[in-house]
């Protein structure tokens, strides 16, 4: 169904953002202020909510979820806001795949937030006339707001580039391609409340038919192995939901909106993090130019690709998750990941972590 673009000039008066806003939240207040902060310049029509429950006998956790609905129930702009709100902890897994279920049950495209995923005003309108301009061509899944560090210079002057996966620190998608995801990784994650304290945590990863990564949807050995792998995992504690989204996009060859500049700013580094717990200052979101520069053609870029994978490999491969083991103070991971960053330093990790 067709919706009218986002007015980038709109001021508090103006006209609001027509293409509907998935906030999904949990136990952190200051995040999702400061998240709200930022919708209220482009005021959603129409906002979900998706917020997780307290583990249950976890007094800080209720009186932080309580405090983050108190947040959500300030919202002063006029919109209509539909909430998900568990009862008791789900579990991140559960909580992102069940309501994302939810939001596209009702509509048929969304842009995506996590609480701690801040972005800038433009990311809307990025998304906006990107989820028209591809809402009918099957080959684009994700259109992506974080950039991972890719440098601008490998866009070759485009505002964005075609990859196949993308960061889900910021997105946007359709409800065919979440439809036809969940269609063959259909965990419904039943009596995800009661395994707050066992593990599995997470249900088992299943899928329905075999997705194997298409031999031409990623460049580097290393990132065929990773997904491969990840494609047969059945332990759901081990990847994310994000890992098995983009395994469904790189079995079916599809591709990924990457921006050229970084729309988003991942502000949940650190020890109240489900995942990204490592001691990091986050890369600051900056504004996209437009009007929009479009590739030429609807195809992978392979460079754009390539730096994205030795991105994830070195942040989420088997080595990285080996160090997290070995390496327990937060201090001192960031620190190697400064050593890491040193462009010397960080063109020797390429050639290992590629191979």
């Amino acid at each position: 169904m067709p919706q009218p673009a986002l007015d980038r000039t709109a001021t508090d008066s103006g006209p609001g953002l027509r293409t509907p806003v998935v906030l999904i939240a949990f136990r952190r207040p200051d995040v999702t202020r400061r998240n709200l902060e930022v919708l209220r310049q482009v005021r959603p029509e129409r906002l979900f909510v998706v917020a997780d429950g307290p583990r249950p006998g976890n007094t800080e956790d209720e009186q932080q979820c309580a405090a983050v609905r108190d947040v959500l129930d300030a919202v002063d702009w006029p919109t209509t806001i539909e909430h998900k709100y568990a009862e008791s902890n789900l579990g991140l897994e559960a909580n992102v795949e069940l309501g994302l279920d939810w939001v596209f049950s009702q509509v048929d495209r969304a842009i995506v937030l996590e609480d701690d995923c801040i972005p800038d005003p433009t990311f809307f309108a990025f998304c906006d006339e990107l989820l028209e301009r591809y809402a009918d061509d099957p080959r684009i899944w994700q259109i992506g707001g974080d950039t991972h560090l890719v440098p601008q210079e490998m866009f070759a002057g485009a505002s964005y580039a075609f990859s196949t996966w993308a960061s889900v620190w910021g997105w946007a998608t359709w409800a065919d391609r979440w439809h036809a995801h969940r269609a063959v990784f259909d965990r419904d994650h039943a009596g995800a409340e009661e395994r707050f304290d066992r593990l599995p945590r997470t249900a088992d990863a299943h899928r329905t038919e075999p997705a194997v990564p298409h031999p031409d949807a990623l460049v580097t050995e290393a990132a065929r192995r990773h997904f491969s792998f990840v494609s047969t995992e059945p332990d759901g504690d081990r990847y994310g939901w994000d890992h098995h989204w983009w395994v469904t996009i790189m079995s079916r060859q599809g591709l990924s909106v990457m921006p050229s500049v970084n729309l988003v700013t991942h502000d949940g580094y650190g020890e109240g993090a489900t995942h990204t717990r490592a001691a990091k200052d986050p890369y600051p979101a900056v504004a996209m130019e437009f009007p929009l520069v479009h590739p030429p053609a609807v195809e992978l870029n392979r460079a754009v690709e390539g730096e994205l994978e030795l991105v994830l490999l070195r942040t989420d491969g088997r080595l990285s998750r080996l160090a997290r083991k070995l390496i327990k103070p937060l201090w001192i991971r960031a620190l190697v990941r400064r050593v890491l960053e040193i462009p010397f330093v960080w063109r020797l990790v390429r050639r290992v972590v590629s191979q």
